[in-house]
């Protein structure tokens, strides 16, 4: 009778570990096929939280005027002043989808403005979502980013775009448990 009470409890255990692992989330490439699959339209697209593979570090430069003049003491002065501006993604960061664009791409804002965002696309149904470029030279992709012209620094071409994905399966079991009978 002992073995009976034992059981139960290894039962409930099982059941909860069913339960944890058949809930699991995992992180997976977003692909043309993924979205035809489950029939993401454009509503359903900006409810998904995205993610990004891996860094990009996004790089303007601007070169003010030089200016040349003399001092006090007849020396030639040539001053000239140049600014770098650097913005930071890094990896796993989440992104929401703004807009969809046609050809298969998607405009993906990892950043509290709508108009701040990076464009993934995957126009020739090759694979996955990827970050794209107006032009590719030498590693590096130009952009417009924010009504600004940027590149993209090397290392940033392979980034893609990534969804969790949850699967959530119900189990349900019943269990009887046999009174026994006697004979009347």
């Amino acid at each position: 009778m002992k073995s009976i009470f034992l059981n139960k409890p290894l039962i409930i255990i099982a059941l909860g570990a069913i339960t944890i692992f058949s809930s699991c989330k995992s992180t997976t490439p977003f692909t043309n096929s993924v979205r035809t699959k489950y029939n993401l339209d454009e509503a359903k697209l900006k409810k998904m939280q995205f993610y990004i593979s891996s860094d990009i570090t996004l790089q303007r430069g601007e070169q003010a005027t030089n200016s040349q003049e003399l001092d006090d003491d007849g020396k030639l002065i040539i001053s000239s002043s140049a600014s770098l501006d650097e913005i930071l993604v890094d990896g796993k960061t989440p992104g929401v989808c703004v807009k969809v664009l046609t050809g298969n791409k998607l405009a993906i804002s990892f950043f509290e403005s709508d108009d701040q965002y990076l464009v993934f696309g995957d126009p020739n149904n090759r694979g996955r979502y990827n970050l794209m470029g107006a032009e590719w030279k030498n590693g590096k992709g130009k952009i417009n980013f924010g009504g600004k012209t940027y590149y993209i620094m090397p290392g940033g071409a392979g980034a893609y775009l990534k969804f969790e994905l949850k699967r959530v399966k119900d189990y349900k079991t019943s269990t009887k448990k046999a009174k026994g009978r006697t004979v009347n």
